[in-house]
């Protein structure tokens, strides 16, 4: 029945950079049905929500792709984390800096 021969995992021969980018625009459309962010919060400065949503999204799955090129720290599961924060950090300023966001 078993050829002897070891399995091997189901992406392994894919390339690491495609497998991230892959999974980090799949899992960057996540937010989208748990929480948003909601263009209407954008609206209420005069803001055009619909775009400014878009650069929330843009960061989320290009997460992967940082994660992909990057070659430090070595682990992986280190690289993620880091690459998130440093990532969605810029955006994380922005809505802190707009009323009604953040702490109070």
């Amino acid at each position: 029945m078993s050829s002897g021969a070891p399995r091997r995992a189901l992406l392994a021969d894919a390339p690491y950079v495609a497998v991230c980018v892959a999974l980090g625009l799949i899992a960057g459309w996540l937010p989208l049905f748990l929480h948003g962010p909601i263009a209407e919060k954008f609206n209420v400065l005069y803001i055009e929500g619909r775009i400014a949503v878009w650069s929330f999204y843009l960061a989320r799955c290009s997460i992967g792709f940082w994660v992909g090129i990057t070659v430090l720290p070595r682990r992986w599961y280190l690289r993620g984390p880091l690459c998130g924060l440093l990532t969605l950090l810029p955006l994380t300023v922005i809505s802190l800096a707009m009323p009604g966001c953040g702490f109070t």
